[in-house]
């Protein structure tokens, strides 16, 4: 059974988050009709609830098991501690009493000319300060993780997936050994190491968090990485063949339409992936896929339609993992899409803003599509 949480509307009009474990989305959709909620917009899915059992168990002061909800994880999915001044910022939001109390101390023992004192009010303060610091870096490290992922810096990520397992052994909130893995394996993947990092991964298959089905899902995103599209297919169909979901169908679609330039094939997983429920952070991938396939059958209107709704959906969710890279590919398609249409300073303007992207990932394809379009040499 998976655990599914959803935003909804209850009977008396007010949202809600609510949590449901059902064997399918679906099965957990019709469950919450049936109990008279309306406006249902699915949250977390199967992979969602998989990933999540990797995480440590947070405990209260007497060993007991604290219970993270559904609401309190949608609080902060859309509110990440990306930099040390959001970390510095939340911490001293959530314990201002203590900042102020601190402060008004200091400032009385200077203005009563007792300096010693004041001194130790403020050492105090900025100890208390460099602790809500030290506690953010597993969250700072991770975000800067997934960035350098996003722009293909493998180097980079085997860097600060080493100093994510150093810290781990200070008593800090650890990041999943497994989530670590996919990172680090995906970074083999880049670099070339491709054996390497299919050997590394197969140890996490059969964990909690690496179920049969999720596991050859993530082993396509490595041969994607490594560039061997057709491997990746297979392993996205194993997937969806041991346990099919919206998500894995939407990869599917996107695999057949941005690699091998088959909208037929694409379409056909995208009618699949719409028997079940994707979840919303997932919605601006599928439109932009969307629009990749309705450019290569050369409907541009409908093209450009889903690729400018993937880009502002994305634009205003600004704390997403991976969004320079979803904004950069939809925005050089809509390059090509508005020079189809004779828009050449609009399919200008999206290319200067996806340059860096394309040239840092070296997504030559695409790179040379664009130029070829814009009349860039």
């Amino acid at each position: 059974m998976t655990n599914y949480v959803w935003s909804a509307t209850d009977k008396s009009g007010k949202k809600v988050i609510r949590e449901i474990e059902a064997a399918t989305a679906e099965d957990a959709k019709f469950v919450l009709l049936a109990q008279g909620y309306s406006d249902l917009e699915l949250k977390e899915d199967e992979i969602i609830s998989a990933v999540l059992t990797g995480f440590p168990k947070r405990q209260n002061a007497s060993g007991q098991e604290i219970r993270v909800t559904g609401a309190e994880r949608l609080k902060h999915r859309d509110n990440p501690t990306v930099t040390y001044w959001d970390a510095l910022r939340k911490g001293v939001g959530r314990n201002f009493i203590v900042f102020l109390t601190l402060i008004v101390l200091a400032g009385f023992a200077f203005y009563r000319g007792d300096r010693s004192y004041s001194l130790v009010y403020l050492a105090g303060l900025l100890a208390w300060m460099a602790f809500i610091l030290f506690r953010s870096l597993p969250s700072v490290y991770y975000r800067k993780l997934i960035k350098a992922s996003d722009w293909s810096r493998w180097n980079e990520v085997l860097s600060l997936i080493a100093r994510l397992q150093s810290i781990g052994h200070l008593g800090l909130v650890k990041v999943p050994a497994t989530e670590l893995t996919r990172n680090r394996t995906k970074a083999l993947a880049g670099l070339g190491r491709l054996d390497e990092a299919l050997a590394e991964y197969s140890q996490c298959e059969g964990r909690p968090d690496c179920p049969s089905w999720l596991y050859k899902l993530f082993v396509a995103s490595l041969y994607t990485t490594a560039k061997q599209y057709d491997k990746a297919i297979e392993y996205n169909l194993a997937s969806i063949a041991e346990k099919p979901t919206s998500a894995s169908w939407v990869d599917l679609a996107y695999r057949h339409a941005r690699y091998k330039l088959d909208p037929v094939k694409a379409r056909a997983a995208m009618a699949e992936s719409e028997k079940s429920p994707l979840p919303d952070f997932a919605q601006p991938f599928r439109i932009r896929c969307l629009g990749v396939i309705a450019y290569l059958e050369a409907d541009y209107a409908a093209a450009k339609r889903d690729l400018e709704t993937a880009i502002v959906l994305v634009e205003k969710a600004r704390g997403r993992p991976y969004r320079d890279g979803h904004l950069s590919i939809a925005r050089a398609y809509l390059c090509c899409v508005l020079a189809k249409q004779g828009d050449l300073a609009g399919a200008k303007k999206n290319f200067s803003l996806a340059k860096a992207y394309l040239v840092a990932t070296k997504e030559d394809e695409l790179l040379a599509d664009c130029r070829q379009f814009i009349g860039e040499a």
